[in-house]
């Protein structure tokens, strides 16, 4: 099913588990990214005020997230619980006390939290890793990648961002029309393996593995003598008047090098990503032709970014997006 804003306009008009998967019986269960808005006030505050009412293993593991939280992004399940000496289980229902589902939509909420709190001269971002992003609202994404494939019919050459939802829509094309296709994304080209009719390019750079992909100036020199039809984009940030950013400044730099090589953008983002602080911006929004996200985005959102000449398109999951 599909929602379009009926004020968008432009040429575009048209059971999954967490990285730790199950715990002694526990299942990170699927779902949006926290029940409530995790980000208003922010996690870190939110944490910092209950931690004296919680209970000691709680307690100890609040401390934990507030003094080392570039620690707790990195580690493993069972690395925390040793780390803070409580069992993975507490590790869970402590993260599902603040409303989340999971470890993975806990550390990504916490990231963001971090990342609106941080001022000039701080530490550079801790970005949320791509384990966790790849299955935090999974069955959305799987949706979002479903149609956005629709989308590539008039296509001959595309650029793919890196990211979990373009992993998706990545597979979704394995089986479409020959395209060239250009990724950063080292996920992108395993996913699109033993494809033929594709013809797959992947530009030189620096390896960044917590995203898994290739970022840096080569990046943006491959691209700048070429010209794509339209370049897929994810985004860590959509703010209806200002546009995409992300977590990463080197990102942003080729991210907006991928947009001034394409003749068209469109962005698949879920509506969770309408939420979030501002980071690093790469991309104005009038110059977005097409939004692919769920109908988690409001009315109000979507007709603010339909005054733009964005077209949004509002899918929901059938039993046909997803295995």
């Amino acid at each position: 099913m599909e929602k379009d804003n009926d004020l968008a306009g432009g040429p575009f008009d048209g059971g999954d588990r967490s990285d730790e998967e199950a715990v002694r019986g526990i299942i990170v269960e699927e779902g949006p990214t926290g029940a409530a808005n995790p980000l208003d006030p922010s996690l870190i505050e939110t944490i910092s005020v209950q931690m004296p009412k919680l209970h000691k293993a709680f307690q100890a593991i609040a401390a934990y997230v507030t003094a080392s939280p570039d620690e707790f992004m990195r580690k493993s399940l069972q690395e925390m619980a040793r780390a803070v000496a409580v069992s993975e289980p507490s590790i869970l229902r402590f993260c599902r006390h603040f409303g989340f589902k999971g470890v993975p939509d806990f550390r990504i909420a916490l990231a963001m939290s971090l990342a609106r709190e941080r001022t000039i001269g701080n530490s550079s971002f801790i970005e949320p890793a791509i384990t966790d992003k790849a299955v935090v609202n999974r069955k959305m994404k799987r949706a979002i990648a479903q149609f956005a494939a629709t989308l590539t019919v008039s296509d001959r050459s595309i650029i793919i961002d890196s990211g979990s939802t373009t992993q998706l829509f990545a597979e979704r094309l394995r089986t479409a029309p020959g395209l060239i296709i250009m990724t950063t994304g080292l996920n992108i080209v395993e996913t699109l393996r033993g494809t033929p009719q594709h013809t797959v390019m992947l530009p030189g750079g620096t390896v960044r593995f917590e995203s898994n992909s290739v970022s840096g100036r080569l990046v943006e020199s491959t691209l700048a003598n070429m010209c794509f039809d339209t370049v897929y984009l994810g985004a860590d940030a959509i703010d209806p008047a200002l546009g995409l950013s992300t977590f990463n400044e080197a990102e942003a730099h080729q991210n907006a090098a991928m947009i001034s090589v394409s003749k068209n953008v469109v962005v698949l983002a879920d509506s969770t990503k309408f939420r979030a602080p501002r980071l690093h911006r790469f991309c104005e929004i009038e110059r977005i032709n097409a939004i692919v996200t769920d109908t988690g985005l409001s009315d109000e959102l979507a007709n603010a970014i339909g005054v733009h000449g964005v077209t949004v398109h509002r899918v929901q999951p059938s039993e046909g997006d997803y295995e």
